[in-house]
């Protein structure tokens, strides 16, 4: 009787639970490349939506890399905040995909020319960077926060998860991962945002006399 016990809760231990956040972060991350073909050049009254757009990601970015730098300090706090960051996250990543389509589509209407096209050109490349860093980065987080509950004795039941995830030294390299990928994205979204500055406002002002 003892024995069947054990084996029942064994079988149950095992068991997938697909409703698990780490799986529903997944979901959601891979989701939130719908973005990526959605092309807005402008809202409401024809203003442009460009401008309006890369607030999200001005803001949620850099709150998602001290939100990773602070978890990566204080890894418990994956217990409480680890899903509200790693939404954060995916929130940010698919408003960078959404500003850089609405950028396009701006750009084509102003048919710039000379060195504000050159610099439009520099600071869209910069976007594709950031792209690809900060989709990196919450793949990353996600992998961090799904890594420290599987390692800290909290199994999905999936069993190639478990394993890899599972282990310390992956745990420790996940975390190290996501701090450089944090400060690449940092890196990243500050030249960004440089270069649409530049863009905009270079040559335009001037001081007074």
């Amino acid at each position: 009787m003892a024995t069947r016990t054990s084996s029942l809760r064994l079988a149950t231990r095992r068991r997938v639970d697909w409703r698990r956040a780490e799986f529903v972060l997944t979901a959601l991350a891979f989701l939130g490349f719908i973005t990526v073909g959605i092309k807005i050049r402008t809202i409401y009254a024809g203003l442009p939506a460009h401008p309006l757009f890369i607030h999200v990601p001005v803001v949620l970015i850099p709150v998602s890399i001290m939100g990773a730098f602070a978890f990566i300090a204080r890894p418990d706090w994956f217990d409480r905040y680890g899903i509200l960051l790693c939404l954060c996250s995916i929130v940010a990543m698919s408003s960078i995909f959404l500003a850089m389509q609405a950028g396009v589509a701006l750009l084509y209407a102003l048919h710039l020319t000379g060195f504000r096209l050159v610099l439009i050109h520099e600071h869209e490349a910069a976007a594709h960077v950031l792209a690809v860093a900060f989709t990196l980065f919450t793949a990353c987080l996600i992998l961090t926060f799904s890594s420290y509950r599987i390692s800290g004795g909290w199994p999905t039941g999936l069993q190639v998860a478990d394993d890899i995830l599972g282990s310390r030294a992956i745990y420790l390299f996940l975390r190290v991962s996501l701090v450089l990928l944090a400060l690449l994205s940092a890196y990243m979204v500050y030249k960004v945002g440089d270069l649409g500055a530049r863009a905009v406002w270079e040559g335009r002002l001037h001081p007074a006399a």
